[in-house]
Formats: structure tokens, sequence, C-alpha cells
């Protein structure tokens, strides 16, 4: 509150030491901005308190992971124009092509929401990650969740999967720039989808067709390669090859050239 951040809820989660903060939502620069600024502010009063606070997706194995969850909707003269009375969660058809479009360009959209090797950790079945390309009002393991029986003001999507690896501000522009590809082209996403996800297989996701989001970073860099039309020319071409060999260098080589404790134990007596 003294830095000008309205804390609109705050409470323990389920992971040991697990707390979720939620601030009031703002057009997407700002909202980027408030991202950084909350998290400086946590970091810096855990220090004061000798203490560390991560914002790291999958910092324990076999617990639940540390996401950001982004709530988003398209205002127009005062209107929202995702609101529609009557319909599945009173989503209008721009709000449900919305989603649609982000469906659509999610491996090139990762690249800059899960923008991290250890994001691919999170993003498993189960632990309540949100890995399926679907969305729902029922089901917290769908990419995006519709906040059930919301009125005109607040009808909107909530992204679940991005995490605070990203770059707020490139990670909101590359999710609104899906968004409207698919408001563009009117691209229908899997679902609604209701049914308990949590309990589905991976061999039964397979068999539904169910689209899933990517495995590794590596996938989503790759996907960024092959489709990043849709998000010219707020990212332009050179921008994009800048990056994705930045996060080769920085992140992929690294990450895919270090054995690790787990391969150790698992193959050193091979």
């Amino acid at each position: 509150e003294q830095i000008g951040l309205e804390v609109v809820l705050g409470h323990h989660e389920v992971a040991q030491g697990q707390h979720e903060i939620g601030i009031v939502y703002n057009t997407l620069v700002e909202a980027a901005d408030n991202v950084q600024k909350l998290k400086y502010v946590v970091k810096m009063v855990a220090h004061l308190n000798g203490k560390t606070a991560t914002f790291m997706p999958k910092p324990i194995h076999g617990d639940n992971g540390n996401g950001m969850h982004v709530h988003q909707s398209i205002w127009k003269d005062g209107v929202n124009t995702f609101y529609k009375e009557g319909n599945y969660g009173n989503l209008s058809d721009e709000a449900r092509w919305y989603a649609g479009g982000v469906f659509e360009h999610a491996f090139a959209v990762a690249a800059f929401t899960n923008a991290s090797t250890n994001s691919y950790k999170r993003l498993v079945p189960g632990f309540e990650a949100p890995s399926i390309l679907t969305f729902s009002a029922q089901n917290r393991s769908a990419a995006c969740r519709v906040p059930w029986g919301a009125g005109a003001p607040a009808t909107r999507l909530e992204m679940r999967f991005p995490d605070s690896t990203a770059n707020p501000y490139l990670a909101f522009a590359a999710m609104m720039m899906a968004g409207i590809d698919g408001i563009k082209n009117k691209t229908e996403p899997v679902g609604p989808m209701d049914e308990d996800l949590f309990e589905l297989s991976l061999d039964e996701i397979r068999e539904k067709n169910i689209p899933q989001m990517p495995n590794t970073l590596r996938m989503a860099i790759e996907g960024l390669i092959k489709d990043n039309d849709f998000l010219q020319p707020v990212f332009t071409k050179e921008f994009i090859d800048t990056y994705q060999h930045y996060q080769y260098d920085r992140q992929i080589w690294p990450y895919e050239s270090r054995p690790t404790a787990f391969e150790v134990m698992t193959t050193y007596s091979c």
C-alpha cells in the first residue's frame, strides 16, 4: 500500500511456506509495473526479517509449484467486450476466441510466459498444474479458468500457466497479441471442460486429443521460431531472433549439458 499497490487477497496456499497475493487489475503496462513492484517488496521484506522469498516455479520436488495467474479482459468505450450474459461463464464470443488464440499459439507464448527450464517442472499433470489447454469454470488444471458468476465488469479470463520467471511486459504483450489474433480469426478453443482433469492419466489426455502446454523450454522456443507472425509488429523479427539465441545461450544449452544429481543416482551404476 505504501508504494501504491492495492492488495485484494492474501492467504496461505497448498505447498510448504507458499502464499498467494492478489493485486487489483490495471492496464497492461501498469499491471506489469505492479508485478515488478510486488516482487521487489516481497523479497526485501523477507530479507529485512532474515528470510528469503522465491517466486521459482518449482522449488520443491513433489509439491505444488508457484504460478503467476494473469486475469485478462479487453474493454472498448468503457464496456467489457468479454461479457455476454447467459453464455458459459458469461463469456462473449470475443472472450472465447481470445482464449482460442492463446491456446493456438501456446508454444510461442510459453517462450515468454514460462521463460526458464524450471518452468516446465511445474507444468506436469497433478499439483494443480495448469498444463491442459482448455478453459473451465470448475477446474484448476485447465490452462484458463473462468471466474464463475462474474457480472459485466468482472467477467474475465484467468490464464494460469504463466510464472514469475517471465518478463511481465513481454508475457502480457505476447498473450494479448495471441488473443487478438484469435479474435480476428474466430479461433475456437477446446472446451469448456468441467470434468475432473486432475484424474486424467497421460494416456487418457492423449486419447481425448486434448492439447497441452510444451514440456520443455526448448519446445517453447522452437515453437516461437516457427510461429511468430501473430506477434508482429509489436515483437520484431530481430527481437525474436535475439531472444531465442539468448534463451539457448543462457538457459537451454547450460541446462541440457549439465548432468543432474538425479541422473547420477539413476545411471551412475549402469
